[in-house]
């Protein structure tokens, strides 16, 4: 149970604190399909005299719309932060595993947060910007269309980067970013919203399953509901892994393994929405 204290009247009635109860379930029949793929949250208050919990809703939320954020565990810093870290499943044949000599490796720590409406907030803490590596690789700091974007990202290439972006939806329907591209789009993972049904998702159909147990990885997605018709996107590329957080709300953690050695491109996709900007780091190994 990881708490976080709210500002909002509803989570301080009755001077009570807002918690968040994660679970990943294993299910009772040993493997399947969804064992220990999933991590579900409730929040509510926990009566610590009475060792009573009260969640706000009977059914749990998703906390991340991949499915490779598994095995979650928590800690309060010394400066009151509530800090998340988890397992990235890989979801390799063991073929692959044995080959490597590695399983599967650990996603970036994430901060949760109590959100104004009650719902629970998660992002990156900020200790990754000290994995950045040199000055930024793009810097676009005023709207610029899509097309001009893209032109100016034509160069940039791979599979260690922090990607930092705000898109306004404009008049599109579908938007988004597309990483680990190919020159020819053979293959691509896509980060989009859906603004008419107002959900966030993770498009693998085109990311190749190199060395994956899944002939087809499909598409995840899930719920968000936009602040001003902005999505904003950290977006952070380490090889096969592919972690993105919104508007500090929701996140998808996923991973693609392309056949191809160039994919390693970048583009955004959605005519009639707008870059309000963009930022691009490379990024270092965390034991460098």
């Amino acid at each position: 149970m990881y708490g976080e204290e709210s500002q909002s009247p509803a989570a301080t009635a009755g001077g009570r604190q807002r918690r968040a109860l994660l679970v990943n379930p294993s299910f009772p029949d040993g493997p399947a399909e969804y064992s220990s793929k999933y991590t579900y949250y409730w929040v509510g208050t926990w009566d610590a005299q009475a060792r009573r919990w009260t969640p706000d809703t009977t059914e749990p939320k998703l906390l991340d719309y991949g499915d490779h954020f598994t095995g979650p565990s928590g800690t309060v810093d010394d400066e009151g932060r509530s800090l998340l870290f988890s397992i990235a499943q890989d979801r390799r044949t063991e073929r692959a595993h044995y080959d490597a000599g590695w399983a599967h490796n650990a996603g970036l720590p994430v901060q949760l947060s109590m959100r104004p409406d009650g719902d629970l907030g998660v992002s990156p803490v900020e200790e990754v910007s000290r994995l950045h590596v040199g000055e930024p690789l793009l810097n676009i700091n005023e709207p610029t269309s899509v097309a001009d974007a893209n032109a100016r990202l034509a160069d940039i290439k791979g599979d260690m980067l922090h990607i930092k972006l705000t898109l306004e939806r404009g008049s599109a329907d579908t938007f988004g970013l597309d990483v680990l591209r190919s020159p020819g789009d053979e293959e691509r993972t896509r980060l989009f919203y859906l603004a008419p049904a107002g959900q966030l998702g993770v498009d693998r159909t085109r990311s190749g399953n190199n060395s994956s147990v899944d002939a087809n990885p499909g598409i995840q997605k899930g719920p968000l509901t936009l602040s001003d018709g902005e999505l904003s996107l950290d977006v952070f590329l380490d090889r096969s892994m592919i972690e993105a957080y919104a508007n500090a709300h929701k996140s998808i953690t996923t991973r693609a393994y392309p056949f191809r050695q160039d994919s390693l491109g970048l583009r955004l996709f959605g005519d009639g929405s707008v870059v309000k900007s963009m930022t691009i780091w490379k990024m270092g190994n965390l034991t460098d």
